[in-house]
Order: C-alpha cells, then structure tokens, then sequence
C-alpha cells in the first residue's frame, strides 16, 4: 500500500474512518459524500460581523440531507494577506484563521456538523465592490454514516 498525506502525518498509522459501532459489530465505515461545492463569502447578513464579508456554510441551504456528518477537510481560497477570520460553530467560537500569507489554505481534522448546524467565517475584510472580487471561498469535503438515523438514503 502506498503511503497517503494522513498515514503521512499520522506517523506512518493508517487510522480507519469509522462510524460508531453497534455491539457485536465492527465499526461502519464512513461513506465519502464530497462536497456540496464552493460558497464564496458576501457581505455579512448574520449580524455577528457588520460591515464586513462573512463566509456562511447551512447544510439546510446547501440542500445537504445529511441529518449528521463530519467535514474532515476544507479549502480556503481566493484569500488577501493578512486576511483574519473567526470560526464560530453556531454560537459558539470554533476558533480562528489567520492571518493568511498566501492564496489559498487547507484544513484537515473532524468537525462533527448535524443538518441544523451553521458554520460562519466572521472576516476581518470590508467588500470591496461592486463588483466584489475579494470574496474569500470555502469548499467543505464532507463524509457520513449511512447507517445513522436521518442519513439512511439521504445522499
């Protein structure tokens, strides 16, 4: 097998990708969804980031019928250096971005997300149009448990 980015930095491990487990069962294997595609920030609707461009990730309005999943990798594009944002997870601070150095930047890990959640990228940058070209863009690669209540189906 050859080695991969995460067996990489994982010390050499493979860790598998596994759901809960049910007893008397081997975990279930997550089932790779991909993306609902790239949501590019606009000016900030949410109240938590007046005058200011806000990246906004609802699975609800994405059309994502996921009742849960987990988004284990996101691409950030079309960043400004020095751009700086703060992550919140519904109401709760998820953590922060920044500042950027170049174009583009990528994160992996587990971001576990049900289908009511709402993911917000609080940016510390005003528009810059109209036309608004500076809109920083957020692709979310997601995978999911089919055997979850709310998941069977559902993708």
């Amino acid at each position: 097998m050859l080695p991969t980015r995460r067996s990489l930095l994982l010390g050499g491990g493979l860790l598998p990708l596994a759901g809960h487990a049910r007893k008397g069962q081997a975990p279930m294997a997550y089932v790779d969804f991909g993306t609902p595609g790239l949501v590019r920030a606009a000016l900030d609707t949410s109240g938590q980031n007046t005058g200011n461009l806000t990246t906004t990730f609802i699975p609800q309005q994405l059309g994502l019928r996921l009742a849960q999943f987990v988004i284990y990798h996101m691409v950030l594009e079309n960043l400004t250096i020095g751009m700086q944002a703060k992550i919140v997870q519904n109401a709760n601070t998820y953590g922060g971005f920044g500042p950027a150095t170049g174009s583009q930047r990528e994160w992996f890990g587990t971001l576990y997300m049900k289908q009511s959640d709402e993911l917000r990228f609080l940016w510390n940058t005003a528009p810059n149009g109209p036309p608004v070209t500076n809109a920083p863009g957020l692709t979310c690669y997601i995978h999911y448990d089919p055997d979850l209540p709310g998941n069977t189906g559902a993708a």
